[in-house]
């Protein structure tokens, strides 16, 4: 009779034979490793594209009058955004690159998940599910693994998601707060600890039942808590935008497009200028404060009822960042070296 230790050595005798789900940083072989990391980089830039035609079509919908799809597509935009931002950085949140088939299959079931949304309540689970188990190797042991919490809590919340607000306040808002956590964090050269990515992951899932129950004014809460856990330092253009969109999304409450457009100028002065050139492997260019000025425009024009002008406010902030974005020069992802 063969135990469970046998089969163990049986199959580390062929290790070709099979694909791991998880090729782990350090201790892969340098090709697969690479195909792994080439794979999460086009799920990145695929959702990155689909995005914002998604934005761009939603400001055009919202223009026309059609609310329903207008919030779709916004709702999908920011979904597919926000993919792609954390997407990108997965390897270095969990020190491991997801293997090919994975990526695809993730990025299948988000595009999937959202085109089914209307006539489906639950079709995000799978996307949720999937990319929450992605980070269970990395949800302790190292200080890195603590803002995945936050991350895990926003997809635990989009399984449980259901209107376009509930929505926009699961894995979009999860992802902004772990991102402002991390880097406020490391502007501020402070250590990720437990009890803060703890405090941050908390109140965002008590904000999140209130958002559910129709208290908006829960959003507030996480906001809070990372300010507190990494508070921001307004002395450029990127803590000028932390403040802007810490206020928008926490006046809620008072307008839900505050929520909403708060995603806007989170985009133009953290996402857009930190990981743009990433994702699409070019040199970073010097943005400066024009997306924040296109998203602030836009979210003032938005709030006045004035749909038009912000619909080309919109339009103009993905024209402007798209052509500066892709005029900067290629850095290309050239595979190891064989050392053989």
């Amino acid at each position: 009779m063969f135990n469970s230790l046998d089969v163990v050595r049986f199959l580390n005798r062929f290790p070709q034979t099979y694909m791991p789900l998880l090729w782990p940083l350090g201790r892969s072989p340098p090709l697969p490793f690479y195909n792994a990391v080439v794979w999460v980089l086009y799920a990145s830039q695929v959702s990155l594209y689909l995005a914002t035609l998604a934005f761009a079509a939603g400001a055009v919908y919202g223009a026309a009058g059609d609310v329903a799809m207008h919030l779709r597509l916004m709702v999908s935009g920011l979904y597919l955004f926000y993919f792609s931002v954390m997407y990108i950085q997965l390897p270095g949140f969990i020190n491991a690159a997801p293997s090919r088939p994975l990526s695809a299959l993730l990025l299948a079931a988000l595009v999937l998940g959202l085109a089914l949304l209307p006539i489906a309540k639950w079709s995000l689970l799978p996307f949720a599910l999937m990319y929450a188990l992605l980070h269970l190797r990395a949800l302790r042991g190292a200080p890195n693994y603590y803002p995945n919490w936050i991350l895990v809590s926003g997809l635990a919340a989009t399984a449980a998601a259901g209107s376009p607000l509930e929505l926009a306040a699961a894995f979009p808002l999860a992802s902004v707060l772990m991102l402002s956590y991390r880097i406020d964090s490391s502007r501020a050269r402070l250590k990720f600890t437990a009890p803060r990515a703890a405090a941050v992951a908390a109140s965002y899932l008590a904000a999140f039942a209130m958002v559910k129950m129709g208290l908006l004014w829960g959003v507030a809460l996480p906001l809070a808590a990372a300010s507190l856990a990494a508070p921001p330092r307004v002395r450029d253009l990127y803590g000028v935008g932390a403040a802007a969109w810490r206020l928008l999304m926490a006046g809620a409450a008072l307008h839900h497009h505050l929520l909403y457009m708060g995603f806007a100028v989170v985009m133009s002065t953290l996402c857009v200028p930190f990981f743009l050139p990433a994702m699409l492997y070019r040199r970073a260019p010097r943005f400066g404060p024009v997306p924040f000025l296109f998203a602030s425009t836009a979210t003032a024009l938005r709030l006045l009822g004035l749909l038009t002008p912000a619909a080309l406010a919109v339009l103009g902030l993905l024209l402007y960042v798209a052509a500066a974005a892709l005029a900067q020069e290629k850095v290309p992802l050239l595979p190891p070296e064989d050392k053989h």
